[in-house]
């Protein structure tokens, strides 16, 4: 029994998470499209070309900034994919490039923005650069952040066989993503939304936890609201990177769903240890200054409820608040309930 385990959760996980090609498509903006400029710092481009994953990762960090159509008929939460030809009236795409060479071009054009802040997206397990970029720039547009969007893209395998790869990408890009964030705080005088889904919230952590021990408190300082969305973390480890961290800042939100299906799966994995994106109790952060928001009841079952946070209105629309409001500010919670012990949890939507 012991021996056919494994292969058979490996079938299960295959079959449960199905990979989105890496099919970035380039067209021409219609007067109708809104456009998302998103900046994205990677060591892989988005492309329409296949990739051997048993290469080395690329150490060399790409900077390019993209303007993603975004069609007149979007739906609020969604990605519209082209079937085969790419038609912006009715599909995401590529209208526009800009290579900016590397980093000092990259900060030099962060710089020059007017607005006093960023925005960056750290994405989870099991994606492609192309399904990244797309997801940002549907986070962009529906949660109406109009400050520079930077996408910070890690080498994930894109397919749902790569778990273990992805962990270990996760470790290769620690580095990378604190000397980006390190790089905004120090020369651009900018503060920073980060926002980080599944894997992509590990990451997080682990660089929030680097940047603290390094001395680098500086950078912290300038986080004014991060939020990590379902996160993909064993609550044993979320603990020991915020004691690590010390103070986080303020506000630090988890949004949570005990019906996330992607992660009952990897939870299955470790030993059927509970993620921190499947907690809904106020004791699970207790002595940790977070809000945590609770989406069970919001799951409809797509893309294994694993992207709530993303895809719901209701959802979107109270990251959309977070996003928006001043440090004193608090987002709209009508749709919610806020229970004794100070969890936000989701009404189900009426009808």
């Amino acid at each position: 029994m012991k021996a056919i385990r494994l292969p058979l959760l490996g079938l299960a996980f295959a079959a449960s998470c199905t990979p989105v090609p890496d099919r970035v498509a380039f067209s021409t903006a219609v007067p109708a499209a809104s456009v998302q400029n998103i900046y994205v710092t990677t060591g892989r481009l988005p492309s329409t070309g296949e990739v051997d994953l048993k290469q080395d990762r690329n150490a060399k960090t790409r900077f390019v900034k993209y303007a993603v159509s975004i069609p007149p008929t979007h739906a609020l939460g969604q990605i519209e994919w082209p079937d085969e030809t790419v038609d912006p009236n009715t599909d995401f795409a590529v209208v526009g490039t800009d290579d900016l060479e590397n980093s000092k071009g990259f900060i030099n054009r962060i710089k020059a923005e007017r607005d006093d802040e960023v925005a960056i997206f750290v994405h989870g397990y099991n994606n492609t650069p192309s399904e990244a970029l797309y997801r940002f720039a549907q986070i962009g547009h529906d949660f109406e952040i109009t400050s520079p969007r930077i996408l910070f893209a890690w080498p994930s395998a894109g397919t749902a066989t790569g778990y273990v790869y992805d962990r270990d990408s996760v470790l290769f890009s620690r580095d990378p993503l604190a000397d980006l964030l390190t790089q905004i705080s120090r020369t651009t005088n900018k503060e920073i939304t980060l926002m980080a889904h599944s894997m992509g919230a590990h990451l997080t952590m682990e660089v929030l936890r680097q940047l603290a021990i390094t001395g680098r408190r500086d950078v912290l300082d300038d986080l004014r609201v991060v939020a990590l969305l379902a996160p993909d973390i064993d609550p044993d480890i979320f603990r020991a990177q915020a004691r690590a961290i010390g103070t986080l800042p303020d506000p630090f939100v988890i949004m949570t769903s005990s019906q996330d299906r992607a992660l009952n799966l990897s939870a299955f994995l470790n030993i059927g240890r509970q993620k921190v994106g499947d907690l809904s109790r106020a004791k699970d952060v207790a002595g940790l200054n977070i809000t945590l928001f609770d989406f069970t009841a919001l799951a409809d079952g797509s893309n294994l409820d694993h992207l709530v946070p993303m895809t719901s209105p209701a959802a979107i629309a109270v990251l959309r608040d977070l996003v928006r409001s001043d440090r004193k500010g608090r987002p709209d919670l009508s749709q919610f309930d806020i229970a004794p012990d100070g969890v936000i949890r989701a009404r189900a939507p009426q009808g």
